[in-house]
């Protein structure tokens, strides 16, 4: 008995000791969440918001990049759990800060492309743009029935240098899902 006490302290003044670890999303908003008819496809628009803790913007700073995981999908309204996802994406961006040039750099890490930003600020804004995102094609989906739209945001843990990934695990911030619903 006296061993499980000496483990349960042991527990527990771990855990006292990481609560004031530093996580390293405050809290990440996705705001118009939208899916719009471009010729003979659908395309997707969202507007992320991410709010990273200091720590994560010292981080950053201090030249960890901080890669980011999109989760786009697109079902039949009402599916059936069994039913396969229309469409299931993951979109991967990373931001990173150049000591060097003082530039900041986003990157899409599906087609490689970059841009360089001379602050942050304009780096975040730019990494929460989505536009034209190719979803799907007008004809695969039915006349009349309806689609749910979901579109999360995260940050990527396992892609940070390790000594960082305890404390983000220990994060409960930075997934906040937004889903729109919208028909053919």
């Amino acid at each position: 008995m006296r061993e499980i006490g000496w483990r349960l302290t042991s527990t527990l003044r771990l855990l006292l000791w990481l609560l004031p670890v530093a996580v390293l999303a405050d809290d990440f908003q996705i705001s118009g969440l939208e899916a719009r008819l471009v010729d003979d496809a659908y395309v997707v628009d969202a507007v992320i918001d991410y709010n990273f803790s200091e720590e994560a913007l010292d981080a950053l700073q201090n030249g960890v990049p901080l890669t980011l995981e999109m989760h786009l999908q697109l079902r039949r309204d009402r599916a059936w759990i069994w039913e396969s996802d229309l469409v299931d994406v993951r979109l991967r961006y990373q931001v990173r800060h150049h000591a060097l040039t003082g530039l900041y750099q986003v990157v899409d890490l599906q087609s490689k492309g970059k841009q360089n930003f001379a602050t942050r600020e304009a780096a975040l804004v730019a990494l929460g743009r989505l536009s034209d995102v190719p979803l799907i094609k007008q004809e695969k989906l039915r006349s009349g029935e309806s689609y749910r739209l979901s579109l999360k945001s995260a940050l990527d843990i396992e892609a940070l240098p390790l000594p960082l990934r305890p404390m983000a695990y220990l994060s409960s911030a930075g997934i906040s899902p937004v889903i729109a619903a919208y028909g053919p």
